[in-house]
């Protein structure tokens, strides 16, 4: 339903190999974004790692813009300056399942 609420013409995945807890070695991409606005669906956010290497390869890939949509914004430190520094993000969106008042000011 949101796919179709949103415009949204195609998924793509990102396929991540970690070597370890909060460390990824190497991220592919499949499908074809080139052109596109993409949106990052996660569970959580803890240090922002991996989501900024996902936006990096979407933008690396062709993208418009990308955004990240997550449920769990933990965002352990260094996740706000990793975010912050990203210029491949556009926007990142949490719900309040966790309080974020200091995040906000990070």
């Amino acid at each position: 339903v949101l796919f179709r609420s949103i415009g949204a013409n195609r998924i793509v995945t990102i396929l991540k190999r970690r070597v370890e807890a909060n460390r990824v070695e190497s991220m592919q991409l499949v499908g074809d974004v080139k052109g596109c606005t993409c949106i990052i669906v996660d569970d959580m956010i803890d240090t922002g790692g991996t989501l900024v290497k996902a936006a990096e390869v979407l933008k690396q890939h062709g993208a418009k813009e990308v955004h990240a949509w997550a449920t769990h914004g933990i965002l352990t430190d260094p996740a706000c300056e990793r975010i912050s520094k990203c210029d491949a993000l556009k926007e990142v969106v949490v719900t309040d399942s966790m309080p974020q008042d200091i995040n906000l000011s990070k």
